[in-house]
């Protein structure tokens, strides 16, 4: 029998303790990836899927799960990302549980952003990783489009409208426990609650089972290919939320910093109040 030192069995302790999201943050994007399906005749191909998934990110999670990196969005985050989900993307999918891929060589064009509106686009669907000064701003929407836009038949304009409109609002309870946890069963009665016009179900993602990262539904598809109304979500697509009973709701790292040197001044002015009696 192999028997472990004190100091082997000290640093597993430590590993154990990092954050899970830094390890797991994109592990549900990438079991996506591995079964996807790509035609050799992916331009014939184009349009030619059943629905969609619309899928909304957790910015102060993601954030979190790379602070080493210094993210412009990450160090001046809106107002509005602490108490809403944004969206990741439209994503054409199958009734068999694949999607289509890049279907075309047609290129992003910066002009939609124009079109649309910057604004919109910064507020409902921001690419934290980079500043609107940056060269490479644009890119989050560039890949979107690449990898899945090609794929609906949709002019580039209104690909990335109907996304926006489908835009799903994010329940007051999310926002109400910024830094604090909720029960899983609570955070999808407040989806249902919301949507109780429209099929109310939802798919929550969580990193490393228990950071609320993402949340999914699926749209219905138009025969032009635009979205229609929300239907319910294939197994394939439901079996993608793996939060546990509980979820945590992550701040922006920036917000626990200013708490802990809150704290610190406080402890200050403390020790300063002694000393003076």
């Amino acid at each position: 029998m192999t028997h472990l030192s004190l100091a082997s069995i000290a640093l597993a302790a430590v590993a154990n303790l990092t954050y899970l999201p830094q390890v797991n943050a994109n592990a549900h994007q990438n079991l996506r990836q591995t079964k996807n399906v790509n035609s050799s005749n992916a331009e014939e191909n184009t349009q030619a899927f059943d629905f969609f998934v619309l899928s909304m990110s957790f910015q102060p999670e993601f954030c979190h799960a790379h602070k080493r990196d210094g993210y412009a969005g990450c160090e001046d985050p809106q107002e509005f990302w602490r108490g809403s989900l944004t969206l990741h993307g439209l994503w054409p999918e199958n009734n068999d549980g694949s999607w289509p891929s890049t279907c075309t060589n047609e290129k992003f064009n910066p002009k939609t952003v124009s079109d649309l509106g910057p604004d919109r686009f910064d507020k409902l669907w921001p690419n934290v990783k980079s500043s609107e000064s940056s060269r490479d701003h644009t890119s989050f929407w560039d890949h979107e489009w690449t990898k899945h836009g090609t794929c609906t038949g949709l002019a580039q304009d209104d690909y990335f409208d109907t996304a926006m409109k489908h835009f799903l609002p994010t329940p007051t309870i999310v926002r109400d426990n910024y830094g604090a946890t909720v029960a899983t069963s609570d955070l999808i009665a407040a989806y249902r609650a919301d949507l109780a016009d429209e099929y109310g179900d939802v798919v929550l993602v969580c990193s490393g089972g228990r950071y609320l990262s993402e949340v999914r539904v699926c749209v219905a598809k138009n025969k032009d290919g635009s979205g229609s109304h929300r239907i319910e979500c294939i197994p394939q697509v439901a079996g993608e939320g793996n939060c546990g009973s509980e979820i945590t709701i992550a701040k922006f790292y920036i917000d626990e910093e200013d708490e802990v040197a809150l704290v610190t001044e406080e402890e200050e002015e403390e020790m300063m109040d002694v000393k003076v009696e």
